[in-house]
């Protein structure tokens, strides 16, 4: 009786060690990766071809004019008013969007990059 259950535990515990070794996942590309600053180097996200497309696309369901929340971001001085809550709530702590998918590590990394950068209007 004891073998089977030395050797139950054994394989509960092999498995175990596996599955905690093997789901770190892939850091540089986890959705709550935030970017950090030296990964920026390189990056020139524009806004017009980059970071508008972004916000269209995962934030004005609900920050329009008229929609849910409680402003809009539509526009680039409205998008940069708001640029460390956004880098806060989208980039940092992936609470929003809000009822959607956490924005991907590669958008993370245009969006953090371009408000460390300056929020350009480019």
């Amino acid at each position: 009786m004891k073998k089977k259950q030395f050797f139950s535990t054994g394989i509960l515990l092999a498995f175990t060690t596996l599955v905690l070794t093997n789901c770190g996942g892939d850091k540089e590309n986890a959705v709550d990766n935030p970017p950090q600053a030296e990964a920026c180097a390189g990056i020139n996200a524009k806004f017009t071809s980059d970071v508008l497309p972004l916000i269209k696309a995962n934030c004005q369901r609900c920050h329009s004019t008229g929609g849910s929340a409680p402003f809009a971001l539509e526009t680039y001085d409205q998008i940069k008013s708001r640029a460390s809550d956004i880098k806060t709530q989208a980039v940092t702590t992936s609470n929003m969007p809000k009822g959607g998918p956490a924005l991907t590590a590669s958008e993370k990394k245009i969006l953090g990059c371009w408000i460390d950068n300056g929020s350009l209007n480019n």
